[in-house]
């Protein structure tokens, strides 16, 4: 848990890594165990979802959601990494063949199991990268009709300074949206690239920048 107690968190504002409103957390709920196990979040059209505490951070007056694909993305990579370490000292080990061969299998089962996960992430990557682009093309036209109806008179000067900036910014964080689900995209590919070992993620690497939905990315409960 990057925060105190979960209850601190009731009533603060959500928003994704860029910097977009999610919505409001409204309650704490319980796991089976009676440990507080996710918090509920009103989103901005009204439905609720429920987060993990290992997905949220608080910072300062606001709720910093971490749940998305480039995060799955940066997920898998290390998955990956792991399972490289694995079958490597598996090689090192000295065994019988039964005992190999077993393990052999369920190291082969995982790797199937983390190449059907690298699909599925492509796919959501694919929908969040139309949804992105589409959000840059609308935000770019829509600057543009801006500075026109403020040449032509029809946009007071300090509504269009406010405006101008405000869509200079959504840009801005856009373009870091895309960037970031670009490089998970690319890292996927890498992944599901067959005959190419996937490459390990070190240690002292910068993590995939990750993207929430309630932007452009689908949020998952």
């Amino acid at each position: 848990m990057r925060h105190g107690w979960p209850s601190e968190l009731i009533g603060k504002m959500v928003k994704d890594p860029y910097g977009h409103k999610i919505g409001i957390v409204v309650s704490t709920i319980m796991d089976e165990r009676g440990d507080m196990g996710w918090i509920l979040i009103k989103m901005g059209d009204g439905r609720f979802r429920r987060f993990r505490l290992s997905e949220v951070a608080a910072n300062g007056s606001e709720v910093i959601v971490d749940n998305t694909v480039v995060g799955k993305v940066e997920a898998l990579r290390r998955k990956v990494a792991l399972l490289r370490k694995e079958s490597n000292m598996l090689m090192e080990l000295r065994m019988d063949d039964a005992s190999l061969m077993e393990m052999g299998k369920d190291i082969e089962d995982a790797i199937g199991s983390l190449q059907a996960e690298a699909r599925s992430l492509l796919h959501r990557i694919d929908r969040s990268l139309e949804a992105v682009n589409r959000q840059i093309r609308d935000v770019r036209k829509g600057l543009a009709c801006l500075a026109v109806e403020h040449e032509f008179g029809r946009v007071r000067d300090e509504v269009f300074g406010v405006l101008n900036e405000m869509l200079k910014e959504g840009l801005r964080r856009l373009m870091a949206e895309k960037k970031d689900l670009l490089s998970a995209r690319d890292a996927l590919l890498d992944l599901l690239e067959v005959g190419k070992a996937p490459s390990e993620v070190p240690g002292e690497k910068e993590p995939i920048e990750v993207e929430v939905e309630g932007a452009t990315d689908v949020v998952e409960p």
